[in-house]
Formats: structure tokens, C-alpha cells, sequence
């Protein structure tokens, strides 16, 4: 189990405003052995885990901080061109997600809505971010607002900012900046069904 799976789960309960006792009781464990696991005094069991991530509408994968690992690399096969064609040579490499996107420092969401269509980012796709708590103007990023998450791009100017949808029929929301918590700057997207 990942060191930080206590920090994890903590973050993660706190986000949704979900007290230790609360949590304990929905996931039939007891409150103090809760604490002990998000204080890394005691470890969580895998079944216990995946309730707890169920509970609070988390991957477990993304709990455990394994977002991104694969047992064996993808092998890229050559170069296929988007334009005017150019000749089918076969020049296999791998690629390895855990080695382009360190999972220490990245992790993965499943996008749902269609708010960032315009930029290429549809329902279903999984966002490859890198965890961060700041943002520059311009960066797509994950940003926590009134306890959800949402994925829009980012422009802070004084104390307000502006998450943008990339979807011409939604238009931006401003907030006070203490009201924005960024998680995570987009780097990249897969996408996981062809329409």
C-alpha cells in the first residue's frame, strides 16, 4: 500500500465535508482505526479500501496513488500521418505512461460532461494532470470549488478568477480566489472511445 494512503483518504473525506466518524460508520470499520490509518499509524486492508473509495466517490487505482501504472509498456508501431500520407514503415517502440507521467507527481480523472469539448476533451476521456496547487493564466487545471471538482481553464487576475468551459453554449464562472483550491495542471489526455 502507497505511504500516503492515509493523507489520501483524509483529503479526500475532507473535501467532501465528511467527518472521520461519519466515514467509519458508512464503510463498517471503527472510527479510531480510521484515524490510525490516516495518521499512517495502521494500514488499510484492500477490501476496506475500495469501500472507502467507493464511499467517497474516489478510483481506488487514484487512492492508492497507481494511476497510470500498467504491467507492460504499449508499443508504438510507427507514425501514421494526419494529412497527406507518407509510407507505412513499421518502427516499433514502447511507450511506457508511467514513465512519460511519473505516478508520484501525476494522476488521472475520468472527465464527465462535455464543458471542455472545444480543446478536445470529451465525456469519457481519462485527464492526465499533474498535481499542483498553482496555476498559471491559460493552464487547463482541476480545481475544487464549493467541495466539487471541475476541469476548466484557469485566469487569475487580483483576487478573483475565472475557470472558462471551452464549450461556446457555457460560459465562464469568476470566484473569489480563497474560493478556488487548484489539485492538478491538464498534461495530457486519453482518449478511451472513438465517436
Amino acid at each position: 500500500m502507497s505511504p500516503n494512503i492515509g493523507e489520501r483518504i483524509r483529503e479526500a473525506r475532507q473535501v467532501r465535508s465528511i467527518s472521520m466518524r461519519q466515514l467509519a460508520k458508512r464503510v463498517g470499520i471503527h472510527f479510531s482505526h480510521l484515524s490510525k490509518i490516516e495518521n499512517g499509524k495502521d494500514t488499510i486492508g484492500r477490501d476496506t479500501l475500495i469501500r472507502v473509495a467507493e464511499e467517497l466517490g474516489v478510483d481506488t487505482d487514484m487512492m492508492l496513488g497507481e494511476a497510470g501504472h500498467q504491467a507492460l509498456p504499449f508499443r508504438i508501431v510507427g507514425t501514421i500521418a494526419a494529412g497527406i500520407p507518407i509510407e507505412a514503415i513499421e518502427d516499433v517502440e514502447t511507450f511506457d505512461l508511467a514513465k512519460e507521467f511519473d505516478p508520484e507527481s501525476h494522476f488521472i480523472l475520468r472527465v464527465k460532461g462535455d464543458s471542455m469539448i472545444e480543446d478536445g476533451i470529451r465525456n469519457g476521456d481519462l485527464a492526465i494532470l499533474r498535481a499542483a496547487s498553482t496555476a498559471g493564466n491559460g493552464d487547463t487545471v482541476a480545481a475544487i470549488v464549493d467541495g466539487e471538482a471541475t476541469l476548466k481553464r484557469y485566469k487569475k487576475a487580483r483576487n478573483k478568477v475565472t475557470l472558462t468551459p471551452a464549450n461556446n453554449t457555457m460560459t465562464a464562472k469568476e470566484y473569489g480566489s480563497a474560493a478556488v483550491e487548484i489539485r492538478g495542471v491538464l498534461v495530457g489526455v486519453i482518449r478511451t472511445s472513438i465517436r
